[in-house]
């Protein structure tokens, strides 16, 4: 890989996993050359500001997701959202947590909003299959967001590993079948 790609994939895969750790307010030039070890020069050589730094990482948050929808697609049973290739991807899940604590900026709703389009249906239609009930309910669909979001804001606390979170999610599905 020639230098050039090499460091400018450092300071995004840096930004894209400080983000999802700890949020947009992470982002700083200084922070990151210190941790990608190079001049916070390249840094403006390659992205200009951060501005266009965080669009960068944006685009890259929407690229997972699309692998995540082609990871999904030959699914059949929602017990297939716990495969360990899902979760080699926790910090694109962690960025997803993000954009939705963050999600009064526009363009980070926006972010999760275009990210989602590539897993949600899937997962949804999984979800109504394992719990036996109508894919067209509204109020289906409501809860299935409401938990989809709890799945997110809870997997980020206290040092909670998504898969421990998705157990407690499989655990309850199982109870709301009884």
């Amino acid at each position: 890989m020639e230098k050039t790609t090499e460091n400018r994939l450092k300071w995004i895969e840096c930004g894209y996993s400080l983000f999802a750790s700890i949020g947009p307010e992470a982002l700083n030039v200084e922070r990151l050359s210190g941790l990608v070890s190079l001049a916070r020069s390249s840094f403006y050589y390659y992205f200009g500001d951060l501005v266009s730094f965080e669009a960068e990482l944006l685009k890259t948050h929407i690229k997972h997701y699309e692998k995540f929808g082609e990871l999904m697609r030959d699914y059949v049973e929602f017990e297939q959202l716990f495969s360990d290739e899902i979760m080699e991807n926790k910090v694109a899940l962690a960025f997803q947590r993000q954009l939705l604590i963050n999600k009064s900026v526009k363009r980070y709703q926006e972010c999760s909003y275009k990210a989602r389009e590539f897993t949600e249906r899937k997962t949804y239609e999984l979800w109504t299959k394992a719990k036996n009930v109508d894919s067209n309910s509204e109020a289906e669909w409501v809860l299935f967001r409401a938990i989809r979001d709890y799945y997110f804001v809870q997997f980020g606390q206290a040092g909670q590993d998504p898969q421990d979170v998705l157990v407690l999610l499989y655990s309850y599905l199982g109870k709301l079948k009884e």
